[in-house]
């Protein structure tokens, strides 16, 4: 009987895995959209800096402070609060994060 319930558990736990990860997906892909469209003239196609600016897939892992760069910018690079939704800085977080080295 323990097996039986083991079995259960463990089927309904992949359930619950299953749609956080079509959602992580969904979220990554609009997430290089964002990212075609505001940051790659200057930080590089597909991540990929030409050495100008600073290498987005170095980035550390701290949403914080990812947020705050982008919303308030930082150096060269203008602030995007106003022109990047909060929904967009959570795709364009997830979109960074997957391609992190």
């Amino acid at each position: 009987m323990s097996k039986r319930i083991g079995a259960r558990l463990i089927a309904a736990l992949g359930l619950l895995v299953a749609p956080a990860s079509a959602q992580d997906q969904a979220a990554t892909e609009a997430g290089a959209q964002v990212y075609e469209e505001h940051c790659a003239t200057c930080h590089g196609e597909k991540l990929r800096s030409t050495g100008a600016m600073p290498d987005l897939r170095d980035l550390p892992d701290d949403k914080a402070r990812f947020e705050k760069m982008v919303l308030e910018g930082r150096g060269q690079m203008p602030a995007w609060q106003g022109i990047v939704s909060p929904q967009e800085i959570d795709q364009l977080w997830a979109y960074v994060r997957r391609s992190a080295r």
